[in-house]
């Protein structure tokens, strides 16, 4: 199990600068075209939700710990951006203990004794300490996320401004400006190479090939559709009075970047109204439709659709939910009660969170081809 000394790794300044350069040069390597029309806001909100860290939280009321082998184990939950425990703070004290990750905790172990109070005490010493050092980070981290909004900004507008001013004294030379076709135009080099998604064929028992995404490339999509689905929540005052076309849209203008054309057309394209789809030789692999809750129903309805959309086994697919509603707990659970009745259900699988729930369905009339389904809730209520 990856153990590490807790805030006692690269001092948060450092990395601080490095996050700097990443977000410049993420803007520079835009195409000139997508800078000049993209709008301006909702960049800036995309690139300040992407590189922001969510603060740590420590749940000490309810810590636990176990024995074994002699050795008292504690168990302290937690969330946010566990990243931020591997970074020295500014102040740091010279103390650190090793730690190790499980199950959403911070655990760290001591030697059993027979005396109850001195292991109480190394505890508490343990706990004090990671307070402390905590505290010192804590006010790095609300600076540096403060600091994001106008570092992008002003990254953004010099970096439009250069591009304006470039084409204009172009334009005033006074001759044509010859065309550029659309591979060229957008032919830039980017810092980080796109991921090129995997299409794994996969052999059914009529020795008949069915291609299938990748899981580790199905789990990156998710991925990057749950924390934009994240931004949506953070954003109300933006995202709240957006129809599914538009929130589908941010989605996709999300997803592109990350993936190169590995497929035939784009890697993301729309269809009808509400779709994401990844196509395979004119054949559907990842499909995600993007719906409002309107109760359990129009929930059934959806995943019909989404199968509707299918043919090979071992697909992918995901259903992204809005929840306009007040009060999103009682949606969940009627998800998490009412899913296994619909006819194609096969299980449930491991959520990933309380709001990324992941299933197995089968195709219609062939319960031997089964298909991934995860569902992604978002709470956006209405902005009154």
């Amino acid at each position: 199990m990856y153990g590490f000394k807790i805030f006692y790794g690269i001092n948060f300044f450092d990395h601080v600068r490095k996050k700097y350069d990443e977000i410049y040069n993420e803007i520079r390597s835009r195409p000139e075209e997508y800078i000049l029309q993209v709008d301006e806001d909702e960049y800036i909100n995309y690139l300040v939700e992407k590189y922001k860290f969510n603060l740590l939280t420590f749940y000490f009321d309810e810590e636990s710990i176990e024995e074994n082998n002699n050795t008292i184990t504690y168990y302290l939950p937690f969330d946010g951006d566990k990243e931020l425990l591997e970074f020295k703070p500014n102040p740091c004290t010279m103390w650190t203990i090793r730690i190790f990750l499980k199950s959403n905790c911070v655990c760290f172990n001591i030697d059993y004794t027979n005396d109850s109070q001195v292991m109480f005490n190394e505890i508490e010493k343990i706990k004090k300490h990671i307070i402390k050092q905590y505290s010192n980070l804590e006010k790095e981290v609300k600076d540096y996320n403060s600091s994001l909004r106008p570092k992008i900004s002003s990254y953004f507008k010099s970096h439009k401004e250069r591009i304006i001013q470039k084409n204009n004294t172009i334009a005033s030379i006074g001759i044509p400006l010859r065309r550029k076709n659309d591979a060229q135009t957008y032919a830039v080099s980017t810092p980080k190479k796109k991921k090129i998604l995997h299409i794994e064929p996969k052999i059914t028992e009529n020795n008949i090939l069915e291609p299938t995404v990748s899981q580790e490339d199905y789990n990156f999509i998710l991925k990057l559709i749950y924390d934009g689905g994240k931004v949506f929540e953070r954003l109300p005052a933006t995202y709240s009075n957006k129809d599914e076309e538009s929130l589908r849209d941010h989605l996709i203008f999300i997803l592109t970047p990350h993936f190169e054309g590995s497929v035939t057309g784009e890697t993301f394209n729309k269809t009808g109204k509400t779709d994401i789809l990844l196509r395979y030789e004119n054949t559907n692999v990842f499909v995600a439709e993007c719906k409002f809750w309107r109760g359990i129903k129009s929930y059934y309805a959806a995943i019909d659709q989404l199968l509707s959309y299918l043919t090979w086994r071992d697909s992918k697919t995901a259903l992204i939910l809005f929840v306009d509603n007040k009060e999103i707990i009682p949606v969940i659970e009627q998800i998490n009660n009412e899913t296994k009745k619909h006819e194609n259900f096969v299980k449930k699988n491991e959520p990933t969170s309380e709001s990324w729930l992941n299933y197995t369905f089968h195709l219609n009339g062939d319960k031997s081809r089964e298909l991934k389904l995860a569902v992604l809730i978002f709470h956006i209520p209405h902005n009154e």
